[in-house]
């Protein structure tokens, strides 16, 4: 039988274990996000036990991922998932958060796992809406690329994208702006979303600097949301 709540269980050490034990629902699963956000932030490394997790809506499942890039990501956060193989571990695979977060059968593996970039890295910081947001974004990809140990052109190409993405969104976007750092197999992305119904164009006078997004990256492009969109530019590795 199903239960009706979900629950939140720590056990502390070196290495905190959040315990998550029923369903996870549209009415529970923020209960579980903001638990594994407050420890995420507070300790930075986290196990979270969910051999008792009940997927009832395992779109749901992607929280793990989103939080962990909110937090930081990669080395900054790390999170480790522990659940024998089954029906959780079966949707947690389907779901392609695996990429981002480690998935263990048993809590020492999980500690292991601790210590082992994913396949993909992500970052996600909410911008000010004024021009020191460009400043802001400069030094969060600086920060990023020394600790994902990017190297040759890629930083400085980085830095210079971000500048015109951002900029592009505290002029021409709406609402609140994110920016939005991954890495994994293709290379470095860099992303700027913001809340504007418009869609940039280069051929327009308020395009022009997406010229330079051109000449710097390996290609870009624009990701329509609900609410929004991305603009992102690919710089690849090697």
């Amino acid at each position: 039988m199903l239960r009706n709540d979900l629950t939140c269980r720590l056990e502390d050490g070196p290495v905190p274990v959040l315990v998550l034990a029923g369903p996870l629902t549209v009415r529970t699963a923020p209960q579980a996000e903001t638990a594994v956000r407050k420890l995420l932030l507070d300790r930075g490394s986290l196990l979270v036990d969910v051999q008792d997790l009940e997927p009832v809506v395992p779109s749901l499942l992607a929280f793990f991922s989103s939080t962990l890039s909110g937090a930081g990501g990669w080395p900054a956060a790390r999170l480790v998932l522990v659940g024998p193989p089954g029906l959780l571990s079966s949707a947690l695979r389907r779901s392609g958060i695996l990429r981002e977060v480690g998935l263990a059968e048993d809590r020492d593996r999980a500690l292991t796992l601790l210590g082992t970039r994913p396949a993909r890295v992500r970052r996600r910081t909410g911008l000010p809406d004024t021009v020191v947001a460009v400043r802001f974004a400069r030094i969060l990809v600086r920060d990023a690329c020394q600790e994902w140990e990017l190297a040759g052109g890629i930083p400085a190409r980085a830095e210079l994208l971000a500048d015109e993405l951002v900029a592009n969104a505290v002029v021409h976007g709406g609402g609140s702006r994110t920016l939005l750092l991954t890495l994994d197999d293709a290379g470095l992305r860099v992303g700027v979303r913001d809340e504007g119904a418009g869609v940039p164009d280069p051929d327009t006078a308020t395009g022009q600097g997406l010229h330079v997004v051109a000449e710097l990256s390996d290609g870009w492009g624009t990701s329509r949301h609900a609410v929004g969109k991305t603009v992102w530019a690919l710089l690849r590795r090697g």
